[in-house]
């Protein structure tokens, strides 16, 4: 492994973990698609037509789009190649990335004819950008691309998840934070350290089966201390992030993961959450 002002530059997952914050989104199948370096060039073109078409751009401004296979992004060999989609803008001989997404798969996916299934995009940069290049993917590819919102309990098993995976120091924060109005632009943050956090977290394992039942047993511990040290009771409000160190979520999808562990962490909470959907939905069909 080779790192480069504080940049590692030789795993796959380093274009993922060397960025901060990522938008998540859910993916279907995409139709007709085909990974090779033409269509690649056509589909960016059309990408970058729908950006011109859509965003008015200032007179000497130019967007370039690129889109580069990531045959190594994957979770096992049975996945599908990955792809990332770099947007620049150049203004006076000066170029910089306004905008990049991922698509990958890890480890599951659904097998449907004539498609290729990358259930996840990541994404970062200007949302106008983003926007349109949603559109296009969506048109040329007969797909539907959905922003993760989390809930209370997923983002639980995250934080959970977080503290199994985190290689912060033990008296580093783990820190929730709750809103307290329903704009959610005023919000409660609450700390404690990772290492009692992870104690509390074994504790509610040894004293449970189901993954599901072990957050909310570490959950409650939690919420009875801070009920005990402060006499607070956040049990009405609303957990909206839960923050590490290295690691961050929150309820509109949005995600930091600076290591490989917690990469790999993100997508196996993903899988699992995908998983219960479909579940749920195959159940309400058959009712």
């Amino acid at each position: 492994m080779n790192i480069h002002n504080n940049h590692v530059i030789n795993d796959p997952l380093a274009v993922i973990y060397n960025e901060g914050y990522w938008r998540l989104s859910k993916v279907s199948p995409l139709f007709n698609i085909q990974s090779n370096a033409i269509k690649f060039k056509q589909y960016a073109s059309k990408i970058r037509q729908g950006i011109i078409t859509a965003i008015p751009a200032k007179p000497g401004v130019k967007f370039t789009v690129v889109i580069e296979a990531q045959p190594y992004l994957k979770y096992n060999e049975d996945d599908p190649e990955a792809f990332m989609i770099n947007v620049s803008s150049q203004e006076s001989n000066k170029s910089k990335i306004v905008f990049t997404c991922i698509l990958l798969s890890w480890g599951v996916t659904m097998k449907v004819p004539e498609s290729i299934h990358l259930p996840f995009m990541l994404e970062h940069g200007e949302k106008r950008i983003g926007a349109s290049v949603k559109s296009t993917l969506q048109s040329l590819f007969d797909c539907t691309i959905k922003q993760f919102y989390f809930s209370q309990h997923q983002l639980l098993r995250f934080g959970f998840g977080f503290v199994e995976n985190d290689t912060s120091r033990s008296t580093d924060p783990f820190t929730l934070c709750f809103s307290v109005l329903a704009d959610h632009k005023n919000k409660l943050s609450l700390s404690f350290e990772v290492g009692d956090v992870n104690m509390i977290w074994h504790r509610a394992k040894g004293d449970s089966t189901a993954s599901s039942k072990t957050d909310k047993l570490a959950y409650q511990i939690l919420q009875n201390q801070i009920f005990f040290s402060m006499q607070l009771d956040v049990t009405p409000l609303d957990l909206c992030e839960i923050n590490l160190t290295k690691a961050e979520v929150k309820s509109d999808g949005v995600v930091k993961m600076k290591t490989p562990e917690l990469v790999n962490c993100v997508f196996t909470v993903l899988n699992e959450i995908i998983s219960s959907q479909n579940v749920t939905n195959n159940n309400a069909v058959e009712l």
